[in-house]
């Protein structure tokens, strides 16, 4: 007999924990991917306490690589065939060294200069078009360390929010740092974590890509 789908049992609050903890991930990382206020927000997810609306649902389904059918009425915790291991996969992203900075913010759309980049291998499933960055500098400090990489997903001007830690390519290059639109839009003020750097902006139209960091502190040492 066939279960209407009104009757059968959700699963999705075990399922997003479970989920979580096997990819690594924070509350506030996992409400920052979905924009949500903090960390509570997302952990009444898990305590079924609160629905995700479909766009989030999608969005949950394709960062930890289930179906959606899958992560409401499966109990994949309990489900062999449908556990998760931070180990069975890893996925390829670009990575925009130091040294290759200066050229990628004037070859940044040239196919044959991104495809020279060498690739660094990572544990978890980007939801979006992803590229790593080397950081150098103290500026992003205590968030960011020096010569550690982050992983930015990318994103249009329009999706800026205050306040976030963004990786602004200009012509002169890629530049980690938080960021705010004046009120007009007409500038991205540039703020560093470090306080004795003083803030800086740039006209909104010299920008010519924005990603908006999602994993810092990527080791960028990989195997032979």
């Amino acid at each position: 007999m066939v279960v209407p789908r009104n009757e059968k049992q959700s699963y999705i609050g075990s399922n997003l924990r479970y989920l979580r903890k096997n990819t690594g991930n924070t509350l506030e990382e996992m409400a920052e991917l979905l924009s949500l206020k903090g960390k509570s927000s997302y952990y009444a997810y898990e305590e079924n306490t609160a629905l995700p609306d479909i766009h989030k649902l999608l969005k949950l389904a394709s960062y930890f690589d289930v179906s959606i059918e899958d992560l409401v009425y499966t109990d994949i915790p309990s489900s062999k065939k449908e556990k998760i291991s931070p180990d069975t996969k890893v996925y390829e992203v670009e990575l925009v060294p130091v040294t290759a900075a200066a050229g990628y913010g004037k070859e940044f759309g040239d196919t044959v200069f991104v495809n020279k980049l060498k690739k660094i291998k990572i544990p978890y499933k980007p939801y979006g078009i992803a590229r790593a960055f080397e950081i150098e500098g103290d500026s992003m400090e205590p968030d960011i360390k020096d010569r550690s990489a982050v992983i930015g997903i990318k994103i249009g001007k329009g999706e800026i929010k205050h306040n976030r830690t963004y990786i602004v390519v200009t012509d002169r290059g890629p530049i980690c740092k938080n960021i705010r639109l004046s009120e007009d839009g007409d500038l991205i003020y540039l703020i560093s974590r470090n306080e004795k750097y003083a803030p800086k902006h740039i006209r909104t139209d010299e920008v010519r890509e924005l990603w908006e960091v999602w994993k810092k502190d990527i080791s960028i040492k990989q195997p032979k």
